[in-house]
């Protein structure tokens, strides 16, 4: 297998475009946010079926609750409507590997990524394209059940 690292880019191995990030990086799902924030306190939910992919998905949420933990009650039932697909995840990043979980280290427990076996292992299977190099030994704690807090970061 071809290393990405050895493409003369200094690591980066972007198909296209420069390292970074412009507005055609992000990806919105919700089509109508207008219609489910809050206009004075857009992080509260107003209160209307959510638009994802122009599918009008019901949720079962009350008007007034906080808008991140609406919209993720739609990732169980929605999660392949708003993950990016092959072809957005493909236009400008190869794939070498995919982690949909992970043991991600509590960085408020000051266990630095440098200090993660994951983290370790990850950077060495981007550094030689060799996927056989990750071999976890902790079991994955990144669903966002593990992490109720984390949008008070």
């Amino acid at each position: 297998m071809e290393s990405h690292a050895d493409h003369g880019t200094g690591g980066n191995c972007l198909t296209e475009g420069e390292a970074g990030y412009g507005n055609e990086d992000f990806l919105s799902r919700v089509d109508n946010w207008d219609e489910i924030e809050d206009v004075d306190q857009p992080e509260i939910y107003h209160g209307t079926s959510i638009v994802v992919r122009g599918r009008r998905i019901a949720v079962a949420a009350e008007r007034g609750e906080d808008l991140v933990d609406v919209l993720r009650r739609l990732v169980p039932d929605h999660r392949e409507l708003l993950l990016a697909d092959e072809v957005e995840l493909r236009r400008r990043i190869p794939e070498i590997m995919r982690l949909d979980q992970w043991h991600h280290p509590d960085l408020l427990q000051d266990t630095p990524p440098s200090q993660s076996t994951t983290f370790r292992q990850v950077a060495d299977v981007l550094t030689t394209g060799d996927v056989s190099r990750y071999a976890p030994d902790m079991p994955p704690n990144t669903h966002w059940f593990n992490w109720p807090e984390s949008e008070n970061l």
